[in-house]
Parts: C-alpha cells; sequence; structure tokens
C-alpha cells in the first residue's frame, strides 16, 4: 500500500515535465517520498492538486490546480542546508513566493478558473496578495426567511473578479496593516421559471436580481500572525480584523460595508499532539438590498456554500492534529455556525453543526508542505476535500 501510494503521486507530478530524470523524489533522510527537491531544482516545477469537487451547491466536478513555489538561489541553498540538518526541514524558514492556478466544472454545466499569487519582501516585513478569476457558476442560494428556509434559489453567475491585499509589519513585531481592495462584475439570472416558485419567494428573487451588478470596494486590515508556518501550523496565533467600505464612488452599483474578524489559535499539547481553534464573526450592513451573493454565510466543512446566509454570521470550530509518524498526521474536527438578519436574530437562529476526520501527508519536508482528505458530515450532506495544508 505505501510503495503504490508514492507511485500514484509521482506519476502525477511526472506529467508533462522532461527534465526529471536528475530529481530525486526519495528523501535522503526518512527514504519516503518526498517533492522538495523537485519544488526547488525545477524551473518550472509544480505540486498539481487534483480534487474532485463535492460541493452541493454546485454539484460534482473536478478540480485541477498547479501551486508554484519561488525562491532565489541563495534561499534554495539554506533551505536545502537545513533540510539535511533537521527533521521538520526549512519549515521554518520564511515562506517562499507563492503562485496557484486552477480550472474547474461540474456536472451542473458550471466552469471557472483562477489565478493568485502571494509575495514577501524585506525578511516579511512586507507581504502582498493578488488574485482574480472567471466563472460560469450555476449555484444554489437559500432564503432565510421562515417560509422559504429550505427552497434554493437556483441561480446563474457569469462574471469575474478581483482582489489585492498589502500589508506592511509594524515594527519587528507579529503585528501587520494593510489595505485591500476588491472588485467584482457578474451578471445573474434564474436557472428556473419564476411561476413554478412561491409568490413571496419571487417577489424576493425579483429584488435580489439586479441583471448585472458591480461592487467595488476599498479597505484596511489588521494582522496579528505568529504562526510557525504558513502552509501548516503547530504552534502561534492569526488574528485579522478587516474593514472592506463598498461605494459608488470607487465603482460599486451598492453602498454598503463589510467587518470580518477571524481568530485562529495552534496549541501543541503533547510533541506530537495539537489542538487547533478556529473563531469567525461576519457582518454587513446596508440600507438597501444587495445581491444575493455579497451576504456572508456559514464557511465550514461539511456545510454547502451559501445554504446558510445573513446580515450576521459566527462560526467556531475545534481541530486535534496528531502526528503518528513525522511524514503522516491523522486529524478530527468538529464545528458550528449561527446566521441572522442581525446580531440579535444571529444567536436566536439554529446552531448548525459539523463534524469530521482527516488526514496529511509530509509531501515537501523542506517546505512543511502537506497534502490530504478530510470527510466531514453537515446537516444535510457529507462531503471531502483535498486540501493542502490545514482545513482552517
Amino acid at each position: 500500500m505505501k510503495s503504490t501510494y508514492r507511485l500514484a503521486i509521482a506519476s502525477s507530478l511526472l506529467l508533462g515535465h522532461t527534465a526529471l530524470a536528475s530529481t530525486s523524489f526519495i528523501d535522503p533522510i526518512d527514504g519516503y517520498f518526498d517533492a522538495g527537491e523537485y519544488l526547488a531544482e525545477n524551473a518550472y516545477g509544480f505540486l498539481p492538486v487534483p480534487s474532485i469537487i463535492t460541493e452541493p451547491s454546485v454539484g460534482t466536478g473536478l478540480l485541477l490546480m498547479g501551486i508554484f513555489l519561488h525562491e532565489s538561489p541563495e534561499q534554495t541553498a539554506k533551505r536545502q542546508q537545513v533540510a539535511k540538518d533537521s527533521v521538520d526541514g526549512g519549515a521554518q524558514l520564511l515562506t517562499p513566493g507563492i503562485s496557484a492556478a486552477g480550472i474547474g466544472a461540474t456536472d451542473n454545466g458550471s466552469k471557472f478558473g483562477f489565478l493568485g499569487h502571494r509575495e514577501t519582501w524585506q525578511q516579511d516585513h512586507i507581504r502582498y496578495l493578488i488574485g482574480g478569476g472567471y466563472g460560469d457558476v450555476n449555484m444554489n442560494f437559500y432564503s432565510q426567511s421562515d417560509f422559504a428556509q429550505d427552497i434554493a434559489l437556483d441561480l446563474n453567475m457569469q462574471g469575474y473578479g478581483l482582489m489585492q491585499k498589502l500589508q506592511f509589519r509594524l515594527f519587528d513585531s507579529p503585528l501587520f496593516l494593510g489595505v485591500t481592495q476588491k472588485y467584482a462584475k457578474v451578471d445573474l439570472a434564474s436557472n428556473k421559471e419564476l411561476s413554478l416558485l412561491p409568490p413571496e419567494l419571487v417577489d424576493r428573487l425579483t429584488d435580489i436580481l439586479d441583471p448585472s451588478p458591480a461592487v467595488s470596494s476599498l479597505g484596511a486590515v489588521l494582522q496579528y500572525d505568529s504562526l510557525n508556518n504558513f502552509f501548516m501550523p503547530t504552534k502561534g496565533y492569526d488574528y485579522t480584523i478587516e474593514y472592506d467600505w463598498f461605494n459608488t464612488a470607487i465603482g460599486s452599483d451598492y453602498d454598503y460595508q463589510t467587518i470580518k474578524a477571524t481568530g485562529i489559535n495552534y496549541w501543541p499539547m503533547t510533541q506530537s499532539v495539537t489542538l487547533g481553534v478556529k473563531l469567525n464573526y461576519q457582518t454587513i450592513s446596508s440600507d438597501t438590498r444587495l445581491p444575493v451573493f455579497t451576504y456572508p454565510y456559514i464557511e465550514m466543512r461539511g456545510i454547502p456554500r451559501n445554504r446558510y446566509q445573513g446580515e450576521a454570521v459566527s462560526t467556531g470550530e475545534v481541530e486535534l492534529m496528531w502526528r503518528i509518524t513525522p511524514r503522516w498526521m491523522v486529524l478530527s474536527f468538529v464545528g458550528s455556525g449561527l446566521a441572522g438578519d442581525s446580531n440579535s436574530d444571529m444567536w436566536d437562529s439554529d446552531e448548525q453543526t459539523a463534524y469530521g476526520a482527516g488526514f496529511r501527508y509530509t509531501i515537501a519536508r523542506r517546505y512543511g508542505l502537506h497534502m490530504g482528505i478530510d470527510v466531514a458530515k453537515g446537516p444535510e450532506d457529507t462531503a471531502w476535500y483535498i486540501n493542502v495544508g490545514t482545513g482552517f
């Protein structure tokens, strides 16, 4: 079984690359399959991440993503030396530049593509993130009104989006202060005849179906980040609060504000066991009804996207990770979320709970890069996810 697993991963990494004859996929330290040398030594080396999409709101399909890591020759040499001297490799060194590109499609006719890049400068004192994508997506949204909570709004969304984030470290502390910019232009249409829906739902749907809404924002972000690894942390904290201002003066069709606060905590319980806790709160405020895709929703493994939306949303998750060998890790998790039309209504709403288990394999020891699968059971569905790094 172990040799079959190594062969399957090695075969996917070898596809389309002609310069791999000199690349070793066996780590000389422990003799296990490892893609670290491939990613570091080949100019066009990347980690392919094929994934089966099991997201209930868009159907079943396939996602193909490639992750590229960028380092200078000096950084590569230093990381290689550290990897020879310690079991956890260069995982504690500064995160290299990361690029990701992917395409996907599902059986309900959805298709999409995206590109993203993250870069740091001056010993991680400046961080920059940019991403964008285009999609033609058929997705279910759900009304949060009492009369129609279980009726899906089957919408087609065709358009593109762009986001940027620039952050600066405050002195030499774990604090970062930054700015954000977001833009999305989407064509919306209903995939169902309105006559087939309840009259009350038709009124709501007519309200939210601006045929071609655009949203644009500028924002500010404050972050405290002391995590010991970008990909799969086992110790430290990441607290982030972000405020986004959407306004017609900067190209938005709607005026509104959003606040998102996230706290991620990792506590090592023993040398091999780590406890992770994630808390999240989101709120949106506006004097008018907004396009349905702008509202926050419970975002958690096992919960379909957009299934539980509201103007105020909060979630809490707990994850226990156990490293059974230097390469293999198993984990279990449980979480719950609330969504309502206001902060008080949120606390009066029904709690939505999901739980599951998964595993991770150290795919590139010198980078602390892990891949694995999580299986989660929610209120309505069971879904599984191929993850790079943590599930938070």
